[in-house]
């Protein structure tokens, strides 16, 4: 699918927003309809043609430094408020001691014309740092994406000016995570974050995970047959969550003890994942670690949290065994409401899918690992997988799921004949049944990768979601979603009043083709990475979503009936739904 010129696409814009500004757009509803086979899906690599040329930076000289293995994120996000996804991919550096190398955080405009450009100078993100994760959130409801970025030693917060430029506020903020209180921990190692509204008073609070207690003194030797390799995470303490509450006026502080997260014992946490999973209207976190427990967070009313993954069945794997949690996704992939977890492993372990039994209630916390009757656990037994998330990518209505994998010890293949240190990424079609077909290689996704950060968002406006993978010490890959089939899609901005501006935590409802979608619009899931915010809704062959609802973290909802599909509207709070000012609108494409 390409997208059409500007000027096109303009008029395309002034005839929708005449017809449809005021209220919901409607049309005829159109009677069920059996969906459309999804037809052929190609993804073609395309990150040099379109202008990136990003090479990421692990700093690995020999030492075996462990942050070498975990790469970093990317970033899907409109930071101009154009209508166009723009990129911002985070970067390494070198450990001091070595030969200098400057490198930065990378951000590339979209042009609006299939091309970027580096524009990471004149923004005030190019900031060398060991950098990890990107959580993209507008913590000050002025309308503009801030960024915000971890690290090795001092996280950063950037304030979008709204002139195309950012501000380094990380101090003002008190978000910089060092030192640590009562410890000479200046090298503290913080992996993903999310920006969400825990107590639903309207501001963007942010969540920082922490994977091990390491600094470069700390570092040691490690390896298998007399050759030096990384050390595992048992060779490193864990450590603690940081969660800090937006307190207005540019200030946050730092609710960790408060809210009971102390209380928990030190994880080794890598991944988040956010959905409202016992249905009382608050936001829940579920939070992968590295050969450790993993976490449910349940939201107490905003007024704590309590830990609930041993007694709902996430925290091991099948057997009882810890696993080596990396990236993380929710999603509702059997259109039933109920949301489940996607978890990254390490190889030999597979992926980690974890459901709520069909007939519990909704407020039963109980989940089952169904990875092996899904048809995920075989395909993946030999990979080790960082950034997943869930995507429609065929537009048929149902949540499919790709992965971005690649071993963390490069002499692995010295030592397991099995695994190999490159790995292509893993493409998983939903069958709409309960089960699940890798199909990767079919839809060209055959480039192997030392994969970490993963998201998805489209950057070329044609209604399919595309992905971006950082390769870990090597060159970042954009694989373009290339759609041949005529399914209809649907895309949403949420516009908080009460709630947060960016509408994180909003569950929306989309009913089209006899099944209710849902998804949350969020902060987070994969891996150290940020998806295009706005969600989108495959509908198949309808070309009507016959009923849409959202339900804010305010407890306002608003709903529209009989809304055209290929288009993306803006909700505003408790005022309805109008086409999206912002984003060209695409009539249906003959194929």
């Amino acid at each position: 699918m390409r997208n059409k010129p500007r000027s096109l696409w303009r008029l395309t814009l002034l005839s929708a927003l005449i017809a449809g500004f005021a209220g919901c757009h409607h049309a005829a509803p159109t009677p069920v309809v059996a969906v459309e086979s999804a037809g052929t899906v190609k993804f073609t690599e395309v990150a040099a043609k379109v202008g990136i040329d990003f090479h990421h930076e692990n700093g690995a000289h020999g030492k075996k430094n462990m942050p070498e293995t975990v790469g970093s994120g990317v970033a899907f996000l409109d930071y101009d408020n154009d209508g166009w996804q723009d990129i911002l991919i985070v970067n390494g550096t070198n450990w001091p001691g070595d030969p200098p190398k400057h490198t930065t955080l990378h951000l590339y405009h979209n042009n609006g014309n299939g091309t970027f450009t580096d524009v990471t100078k004149q923004s005030g993100l190019g900031i060398e740092v060991y950098g990890m994760g990107v959580a993209v959130g507008d913590y000050d409801n002025d309308g503009y994406e801030d960024v915000f970025i971890t690290a090795i030693g001092a996280n950063h917060l950037f304030h979008n000016n709204g002139n195309g430029t950012f501000t380094d506020v990380t101090s003002n903020a008190g978000v910089a995570g060092v030192p640590v209180s009562n410890t000479p921990l200046k090298w503290k190692w913080s992996s993903s974050a999310a920006w969400f509204d825990y107590d639903n008073d309207g501001k963007l609070d942010l969540l920082v995970c922490q994977y091990v207690k390491w600094s470069p003194e700390l570092n040691q030797w490690c390896g298998h047959n007399g050759v030096r390799g990384y050390c595992p995470p048992n060779t490193f303490e864990g450590t603690h969550l940081t969660l800090y509450h937006n307190d207005g006026n540019g200030k946050f502080r730092d609710v960790t003890r408060e809210m009971g997260l102390m209380d928990i014992s030190p994880g080794k946490s890598f991944g988040i994942a956010m959905a409202d999973f016992n249905g009382d209207g608050w936001l829940d976190i579920a939070i992968t670690n590295d050969t450790w427990a993993n976490f449910l967070l349940i939201n107490e009313k905003g007024k704590h949290f309590s830990e609930k993954g041993v007694e709902s069945g996430i925290a091991t794997g099948e057997a009882g065994h810890y696993r080596a949690g990396m990236g993380i996704d929710t999603a509702d992939i059997r259109n039933t409401g109920k949301f489940a977890l996607m978890i990254g492993n390490f190889a030999d372990e597979g992926l980690s899918l974890f459901e709520k039994e069909a007939s519990a209630p909704n407020d039963l916390l109980l989940f089952s690992d169904t990875s092996h009757q899904a048809g995920l656990a075989e395909p993946s037994l030999t990979y080790l997988t960082f950034g997943l998330f869930f995507f429609d990518y065929d537009l048929d209505g149902w949540q499919d799921a790709v992965t971005a994998d690649g071993h963390v010890d490069d002499i692995v293949g010295t030592y397991n004949s099995m695994v190999t240190f490159k790995e292509r990424p893993m493409l998983f079609h939903n069958e709409h049944n309960g089960t699940f077909k890798e199909v990767g290689l079919a839809c060209d996704l055959t480039d192997k990768l030392v994969a970490r950060g993963a998201a998805c968002g489209d950057f070329d406006n044609d209604g399919d979601l595309d992905i971006a993978m950082v390769d870990n010490g090597g060159q970042f890959r954009l694989f373009r979603n290339d759609r041949s089939n005529s399914n209809h899609w649907i895309r949403f901005r949420t516009e908080g009043i009460r709630s947060n501006r960016d509408g994180v935590g909003a569950l929306i409802r989309v009913t089209a083709n006899g099944t209710v979608q849902s998804q949350y619009v969020h902060s987070a899931g994969s891996f150290l990475s940020e998806s295009q915010r706005q969600p989108t809704f495959g509908l198949a062959v309808a070309d009507v979503a016959q009923h849409v609802e959202v339900v804010w973290p305010s407890g306002t909802i608003d709903k529209c009936d009989n809304v055209r599909a290929d288009r993306q509207y803006v909700i505003t709070e408790g005022q309805g739904f109008k086409p999206d000012p912002r984003t060209p609108f695409y009539e249906r494409k003959t194929k």
